[in-house]
């Protein structure tokens, strides 16, 4: 083969990536992309057939023409169980070209190297409830991500859920450019394909041919796009499997019901039929979709406590939990969704797992629903027709109806009723056609997007007083969708604690803010399950408003959108690992478990009430005479990982990565639960690919950017904040000019941190300290706290901006000046479009002098135009550069900062005379780390 990747190479591509041939239509697929250069708006396929593949074929053109195809690819689905799914194609991917123990593979990796330093590809899934994702960091890398409609979809229309406010504009940026959107099974999502469409619409700045919206549908927006779907003759006649899975033999009989409460009894009844069936039919496994997440809690209830094998899913359940519950009905079931053990193994869930989720049954119980939701459910009965190979029978399913209310499903049911006269019903992929219009699930439209909505969304800072609401846009006109906040459940709450182990995504349990207000209220569940809550105890949660000013807390309605919530685990609120209000079984505290989860720095508190940490050293004992703190910490590590007790494998990985040295904080005794001091572990810097800097944790605060702890000066962090920024910008293709005035935005963007306070700042008002300081820091000394030496609410970038402006030499090579002090204004979040002036009691002059030009300004600009002027700027490059092209140039600077910032504390050796206290290694042995991440 040619050292050139071409493409013909695609089919050896995928066989190295998945051990098998693509089929007919993934390769038709992948030559029409490939040889194009564009893809199909619309793409029609069968459930069962493979789509997920076109993340394959994504990916080679990326890698095949890096400089011509989008770099970052978005599948969005409707339902958060469905992620998990597409992320493990996704990861499959990653793997083996990280691998490249292939030739193709070896050059695709090295393809895709070239793009960006680091991994050759990111993964990511927004599911909800996240603060900063690992896609948000890296605007050069190209990086698959699996989201739902809603956490994309806010993030493009600068409202970005989970976010926090000022975090807005680099999600928009990155969400609005540079991307191939690929929209999975829209009959759920269609208002979104249509806002989608029409932000399009609205762009004006961008490289051509580098934003693609795919529509993978039945039913898609654009009537008149000529769709892909399968040929009969050149996929189906030519690929046997393929035509297994399409023309597999199902069968349906209506169970018909008096009353919906006699659900779990009538399913219980029908699993009771099919276990008497089963040694001579061979179903081993039984899939339950019920409409309800509260039914499919009773169900699955009713179902466990007569001792059934029995599992559930539904949409709320925390990253880490569907993780592990996704592993064991793997475990329970084989590839062909058999059984590995004896008796049956059932599945409960909710319409959560309609959409593309990979899982197959034997057997199907389905609720009665709109006709297109149950064409989606029998997708997952049989969904390879392995098992009507198997035994030469037709799968079966029962549709369970009880006196439906709406009117989609009345029409649905009467048409299966005079369908089923005949006998059992044909259920198999190209049937359940031809049903009346009224049994489709109701079709909601998007608004018409104006521009007055987008000039509302794109003000971030200051907020509009008046905003319209994102939800019709991603969910249609007339839907009321609340909106989910967050909850965390951790032992310690406190501030100390939760800055030691930060609340991590992939411990997130995304709840609509009703249901978490009625549920913290004490008021019982709102809308999606039945719960009692006892006395009110207000006080065991708080809010966790990020590194600037830590938990917060407040009653029930004070409770706001995307909200993160920390609660006390004796408070319940999870059964079986899903949502459930009405219990009170204490919960488990996935802290640690979720920093390695996020490949950040492994961490372990001490605290006895974490399950394993038995009799550990307590900073409240004094230490023996000769032993030092890192001495009995270290020996009680050394007691712990020799146990031969069974461990997790995050327990493993963890001691693994503390093996090699770790640092050593007490945390006191905390404002909001902790009644003890215990000692938190966390991975020794050195000891780590990863920088001492979360930059994932980044909020765009002074506190999660300059207080770092690791004296980096500011000459030398401007001056690489100018080169990474060049670079980024390079490799995205833009052209020199823009290049040059990015550059030139990193040089200025601190310059404010000259003045006199911040530097006291820094160095933690130490005034020997600051006396000894040979030039300004951009970073703090280690180990220092905010300590209120500026005037409150000052922001150094506002003195940014006049200290540039000050001086027309050193803008004069700009080549768009508005460009250059709009992005030096804007780079920690604020200035969209006022920036926030606040009068300074005790003015001074602000000077230093950069690349020969001698920059000054006032600290007091209360009574100056700065905050006008930058208002009038935003608005002209708004009309210059679109709403999105805008965003996209702030995210590249602020993203270099991020990286910078991380660049400088991995490289960096902190001053051990500040505070810094090192154990020696453990000597444990570790496995290699990824730094490529699931966000969740």
């Amino acid at each position: 083969m040619s050292e050139d990747l071409l493409p013909g190479h695609f089919p050896f591509f995928f066989q190295d990536v998945h051990g098998q041939s693509p089929f007919p239509w993934q390769q038709r697929l992948a030559s029409q992309v490939l040889e194009s250069g564009e893809w199909p708006k619309v793409i029609d396929l069968p459930t069962g057939s493979g789509k997920t593949a076109v993340l394959d074929v994504a990916v080679f053109a990326l890698a095949l023409r890096p400089a011509d195809a989008p770099r970052r690819i978005v599948f969005v689905v409707d339902r958060r169980v469905v992620v998990h799914q597409a992320c493990k194609r996704a990861l499959r991917i990653l793997d083996r070209i990280e691998a490249g123990d292939t030739p193709i593979l070896r050059r695709v990796r090295q393809r895709l190297e070239t793009l960006s330093p680091g991994e050759p590809l990111g993964c990511a899934a927004l599911r909800g409830g996240v603060p900063v994702d690992e896609w948000s960091q890296r605007p050069d890398q190209p990086w698959v991500a699996v989201s739902t409609v809603d956490q994309f979809g806010s993030r493009l229309l600068f409202r970005g859920q989970g976010v926090k406010p000022t975090m807005w504009p680099i999600h928009a940026g990155l969400a609005g450019n540079d991307c191939l959107v690929i929209l999975d099974e829209l009959h759920p999502g269609l208002p979104f394909a249509e806002t989608l469409a029409q932000v399009g619409a609205l762009r004006c700045w961008g490289p051509p041919g580098r934003y693609h919206a795919v529509e993978m549908s039945a039913t898609p927006t654009d009537s008149d796009a000529e769709p892909f779907r399968l040929d009969p003759v050149a996929d189906l006649e030519r690929c046997a499997e393929l035509r297994r899975r399409v023309q597999a033999a199902k069968e349906a009989e209506l169970v018909p019901l008096a009353s919906h409460d006699l659900m779990p009894g009538a399913v219980l009844k029908i699993v009771k039929s099919v276990g008497k069936l089963e040694s001579r039919q061979a179903i081993r496994t039984v899939g339950v979709v019920v409409n309800r997440v509260r039914m499919a809690r009773e169900v699955h209830r009713t179902l466990r406590d007569r001792g059934y094998t029995t599992f559930l899913v539904t949409g709320r359940m925390r990253p880490l939990d569907r993780l592990d519950t996704v592993a064991r009905i793997g475990s329970a079931l084989d590839p062909d969704g058999a059984g590995r053990g004896e008796g049956l193994t059932i599945v409960v869930s909710t319409q959560a797992i309609e959409v593309g989720a990979d899982f197959t049954f034997d057997a199907l119980i389905t609720e009665c629903a709109p006709i297109d939701s149950l064409r989606q459910r029998f997708g997952r009965l049989d969904r390879r027709g392995r098992y009507s190979s198997r035994t030469g029978r037709s799968a079966r399913a029962w549709i369970v109806g009880c006196r439906p209310v709406v009117s989609s499903v009345k029409a649905t049911w009467a048409e299966l009723e005079r369908r089923s006269k005949d006998g059992p019903i044909d259920v198999g992929p190209a049937s359940l056609q031809d049903f009346p219009s009224e049994a489709l699930a109701p079709r909601a439209r998007a608004p018409r997007l104006l521009k007055t909505h987008m000039d509302a969304w794109t003000q971030t800072s200051p907020l509009p007083i008046v905003q319209p609401s994102v939800d019709w846009f991603l969910r249609g006109l007339g839907r009321r969708c609340a909106p989910d906040v967050s909850i965390v459940w951790r032992w310690d709450r406190s501030e100390e604690a939760l800055r030691l182990v930060p609340p991590r995504p992939s411990e997130f349990l995304p709840v609509p803010i009703d249901a978490a207000k009625s549920w913290l209220s004490s008021s019982g569940e709102v809308d999606t399950a039945d719960g009692d809550r006892g006395a009110d105890r207000e006080t065991d949660w708080v809010r966790w408003m990020g590194f600037d000013s830590g938990p917060e807390c407040i009653p029930a309605d004070a409770v706001d959108p995307g909200d993160i919530l920390i609660v006390d685990p004796r408070r319940g609120g999870l059964r079986a690992a899903n949502w459930d209000p009405s219990s009170r079984e204490h919960v488990a505290d996935l802290g640690d478990m979720a920093q390695g989860a996020c490949s950040r720095r492994a961490t372990l508190r001490l605290d006895p009430r974490l399950p394993g940490i038995v009799s550990p050293p307590l900073p409240s004992v004094d230490p023996a005479e000769g032993s030092s703190n890192e001495e009995r910490v270290g020996d009680w590590l050394h007691r712990w990982s020799a146990d031969s007790g069974q461990r997790f494998d995050w327990e493993r990985e963890t001691l693994e990565r503390l093996g090699d040295g770790f640092e050593i904080d007490s945390v006191g005794l905390g404002e909001y639960g902790s009644d003890h001091g215990y000692y938190v572990l966390t991975e020794r810097h050195g000891g780590t690919k990863g920088p001492i800097v979360d930059t994932a944790a980044m909020d765009g605060s002074d506190q999660s950017g300059s207080l770092i702890g690791t004296g980096v000066t500011l000459s030398r962090h401007l001056d690489g904040v100018r080169e990474r920024a060049g670079h980024i910008a390079e490799s995205l293709g833009f052209p020199s000019e823009l290049r040059g005035d990015l550059r030139l935005a990193g040089l200025l963007h601190d310059l404010g941190k000259v003045d006199r306070r911040f530097q006291a700042e820094l160095v933690g008002g130490d005034p020997v300290e600051l006396e000894m300081q040979r030039e300004p820091l951009a970073k703090s000394l280690r180990r220092v706290a905010r300590g209120g030496h500026c005037p409150t609410g000052m922001r150094h970038e506002v003195a940014s901006v006049a200290m540039a402006a000050s001086n027309p030499g050193i803008l004069e090579g700009a080549h768009d000046k508005d460009l250059v002090l709009y992005l030096v204004g804007t780079h920690h979040g604020w200035g969209r479009p006022l920036l926030p002036i606040v009068e300074d009691p005790e003015p001074r002059r602000l000077t230093c002098t950069l690349a020969g030009h001698l920059l000054e300004a006032n600290s007091d600009l209360v009574e100056s135009t700065l905050a006008l002027d930058m208002a009038d700027r935003f608005w002209r490059l708004v009309e210059r550069y679109g709403y999105h092209g805008l965003a996209w140039f702030e995210a590249i600077l602020r993203l270099a900062d991020h990286q910078q910032t991380g660049e400088e504390a991995e490289h960096h050796e902190p001053d051990r005379s500040h505070g810094s206290r090192r154990n020696k290694p453990l000597g444990l042995s570790r496995r290699r780390r990824r730094s490529t991440c699931i966000c969740h």
